[in-house]
C-alpha cells in the first residue's frame, strides 16, 4: 500500500489537504471520487518533493531565458532574481495577443484531453510541463505548475497570464472548479476561443485581397506619376502641346496631396493618441465605445460579439450549475464595451430586485427584441440555459453575416477605386498620346 497526499476544494471553495492510502494511484482517485471528493492534485508521498521542485525551478529558468533570448536588456541580475512567482517569464503584457491566445487554447486541448479521462488537473499539467515538445506551451504549463504546486487554483493561474488567457476563460475555469464539473466547462470554453479565432481569421483573410489590390493601385498610380507622366509632360512641353485634362487632375491631385498631406497624417496621430489617452478614463471609455456601437457597419459586428461572448459566456456559467446572481457578477466583468456593461450592471441590479432576466434586459435595450421572445419562453419554461444557447447560437449567424456583409463591401469599395485610378490614368495615357500624334500632324 502507498500513501497518497491529495488537495481537493470543500463546498465553500476553500483548498483543504488529506491523505488516502492504496495500491495505485488509479485506485486511490477512484476511492475519492466514491467519497465525493473531486482532488485538483494526487500524487505519493513516496516521491522526493525537494527533487520535483528542484527540477521545476530549472525548468522555469530554462523557459525564461528562452523566451527572453532576444532581450537584449536581460542582465544576470535579473536572471539571478528569477521567481516563477513573479511576472517576469510569463506576465510581461496586460492583454491577450492573437499569438498568446493561440499558445494558451493548445494548452487548454492538451489539458482538456488528460482531464477527461480522469486525471486531476494537477498531475495533467505535471505531465504537460515534461511532454509538450513546444517551447511557448512548455514554458506556459511549467509556470502554471508551480502556481498549482504552491495552493493556487488553475482559475488563479490562468488569470495571472492575461497574455494568453482572455480574464473571461479565467471566470469560466473558476465555476467549474467550484462546482466540481471542470471537463464540459473546458469543453465550453474550447469551443468559444476556438470560433472566436474563427472569426478573427475569416476577417482577416476576407480583408487581404481587397487591401492588395488596393496597393496594388496605388502602386501604380505612384509609378505613372513619377516615371511616366513626368517623360509625357516634357514630351508635350518640346512638342508644342498642350497637358491633357485627366493628366492634369493627376498631377494637381498629387500636389495638393504633398503639401496636405503631412498635416492629415500629423492630425490624425494626434487624433488618434488623444482619443486613446481620453479612452483611458472611465467616462471616456464609455463615451467612445458608446460611439463605436453608433458607427455604420463596424457599430453592429461589435454589438453582436459582445452579445456572442455574453450570452455564450451566461450559457456555460448556467449549464455548470451556477445561479443566476453570481453568473451575472461573473459575466459583468468580461463585457468589453463600456457602454453595454453599464446596461448589463443596471440589468443586474433590476434582476437582483426581482426582476425577471427577459423585462431587466428589454428595459435596458440590451438585445434584440427576437431574442428577448426566446429568453422569456425559456424562463416560463424552466429552460433559461437552453434558451441562452439558442440566442447565442443566433447571435453567432448574425454575427458572420454582418462580416460577410462588411466584406463585400470593403472588396467592392478597393476594387472601385483601384478601377477608378487605373482608368484614370489610361485616359491620361490615351488622351496625352492622342495630344501628341495632334502636335506632330501640325
Amino acid at each position: 500500500m502507498q500513501s497518497f497526499s491529495y488537495r481537493f476544494r470543500n463546498n465553500e471553495g476553500r483548498l483543504c489537504t488529506g491523505q488516502i492510502n492504496s495500491s495505485d494511484r488509479k485506485q486511490a482517485l477512484s476511492q475519492l471520487k466514491r467519497n465525493g471528493i473531486i482532488p485538483v492534485q494526487l500524487q505519493s508521498s513516496l516521491k522526493n518533493e525537494e527533487a520535483s521542485n528542484a527540477k521545476s525551478r530549472i525548468w522555469d529558468k530554462i523557459a525564461f531565458l528562452k523566451l527572453n533570448r532576444n532581450n537584449k536588456k536581460l542582465d544576470n541580475s535579473t536572471i539571478s532574481n528569477f521567481d516563477t512567482n513573479s511576472n517576469n517569464a510569463y506576465f510581461l503584457k496586460n492583454r491577450t495577443t492573437n499569438k498568446g491566445e493561440g499558445i494558451g487554447l493548445n494548452l487548454l486541448k492538451r489539458l482538456y484531453e488528460l482531464h477527461k479521462s480522469g486525471m486531476p488537473i494537477g498531475d495533467a499539467i505535471r505531465i504537460l510541463q515534461n511532454r509538450l515538445s513546444d517551447r511557448d506551451q512548455k514554458g506556459l504549463a511549467i509556470g502554471i505548475w508551480r502556481d498549482l504546486s504552491e495552493g493556487i487554483t488553475l482559475a488563479k493561474a490562468l488569470e495571472k497570464r492575461r497574455n494568453y488567457f482572455n480574464p473571461s476563460v479565467s471566470h469560466v475555469i473558476q465555476a467549474g472548479e467550484a462546482t466540481g464539473n471542470l471537463t464540459p466547462v473546458l469543453t465550453k470554453v474550447i469551443q468559444y476561443l476556438e470560433e472566436k479565432r474563427m472569426i478573427r481569421n475569416k476577417m482577416v483573410t476576407s480583408m487581404t485581397y481587397p487591401a492588395f489590390v488596393s496597393l496594388v493601385a496605388i502602386l501604380v498610380v505612384v509609378l505613372f506619376l513619377t516615371v511616366l507622366l513626368p517623360q509625357i509632360e516634357d514630351m508635350l512641353e518640346r512638342l508644342g502641346g498642350e497637358m491633357t485634362w485627366s493628366a492634369r487632375l493627376l498631377i494637381d491631385g498629387s500636389s495638393i496631396l504633398l503639401q496636405i498631406g503631412p498635416f492629415l497624417i500629423i492630425s490624425a496621430i494626434v487624433t488618434i493618441v488623444s482619443l486613446a489617452n481620453w479612452k483611458k478614463t472611465q467616462l471616456g471609455k464609455k463615451i467612445i465605445d458608446n460611439w463605436s456601437l453608433k458607427i455604420p457597419l463596424i457599430g453592429k459586428i461589435l454589438y453582436y460579439s459582445n452579445l456572442y461572448q455574453t450570452g455564450n459566456l451566461i450559457s456555460t456559467l448556467l449549464q455548470s450549475g451556477i445561479n443566476t446572481t453570481e453568473t451575472l457578477k461573473l459575466t459583468e466583468k468580461t463585457i468589453e464595451n463600456a457602454a453595454l456593461r453599464h446596461k448589463f450592471v443596471t440589468a443586474k441590479i433590476q434582476i437582483n430586485e426581482g426582476a425577471s432576466i427577459t423585462q431587466a434586459f428589454r428595459r435596458q435595450n440590451l438585445m434584440p427584441d427576437i431574442a428577448l421572445d426566446i429568453l422569456s419562453v425559456g424562463e416560463d419554461t424552466g429552460e433559461l440555459t437552453k434558451s441562452m444557447h439558442d440566442v447565442t447560437e443566433g447571435f453567432k449567424e448574425e454575427l458572420s453575416k454582418r462580416l460577410n456583409r462588411l466584406t463585400t463591401i470593403v472588396s467592392s469599395c478597393a476594387l472601385g477605386f483601384a478601377f477608378g485610378l487605373v482608368t484614370l490614368i489610361a485616359i491620361g495615357i490615351v488622351t496625352s498620346v492622342f495630344e501628341v500624334s495632334k502636335t506632330l500632324s501640325i
